[in-house]
């Protein structure tokens, strides 16, 4: 509760202008680090905006000292997508694994795992770590549906039909779930 009440006192400059640039936002994450250097939300955000505008290592700096502060899911997580980005798919798995021991229940990090399944060619973690995520994602966006059911296609069929009928269910109609659904040859 305290992190709370401090964040929105540290980052007031970056909040007062809207949406300011890259190194504003930098600096102002500079700034409140120095005042607040055991806020581990502050390195994440930092992290973030690197990994973002393509620093890695400025990234991974970030992530690190966020789980220096604290081992939980969501530094894990942040480190996993960096080494999914980085296309280091072993080393991302390893991380969403880690991610999940601390909290079964953080959606993105099933997410993870299953993007890091598919590129490692593993059916069980792209089943798995998709079908968790859209159990505990309420947010899930088409693209989300859309890389799942190219991804799941490739394992079983029926689970990939599963999961359109789902997003078709959650989201509606939508043309980017329908196009899909046609070019797999699966059933609306």
């Amino acid at each position: 509760k305290k992190v709370k009440l401090i964040l929105p006192f540290l980052l007031a400059p970056t909040v007062a202008f809207g949406h300011p640039s890259f190194e504003t936002r930098i600096d102002d994450l500079a700034k409140a680090i120095d005042k607040a250097p055991y806020v581990q939300q502050l390195y994440l955000m930092r992290g973030q905006l690197y990994a973002g505008h393509g620093d890695m290592p400025r990234a991974k700096q970030d992530f690190e000292s966020a789980l220096k502060i604290e081992k939980n899911a969501k530094a894990l997580t942040a480190l996993g997508n960096l080494y999914l980005s980085e296309a280091n798919y072993t080393r991302a798995r390893d991380f969403f694994a880690d991610a999940l021991v601390a909290d079964p229940l953080e959606a993105r990090a099933w997410l993870g795992q299953a993007k890091a399944g598919s590129k490692l060619g593993s059916s069980e973690l792209v089943l798995t770590g998709y079908r968790h995520f859209f159990a505990l994602e309420t947010n899930a966006q088409p693209g989300h549906f859309a890389t799942a059911i190219r991804d799941i296609t490739v394992h079983d069929r029926s689970e990939a039909q599963r999961t359109l009928e789902d997003g078709l269910e959650r989201l509606g109609p939508i043309p980017t779930l329908t196009k899909l659904a046609f070019t797999l040859g699966l059933n609306l």
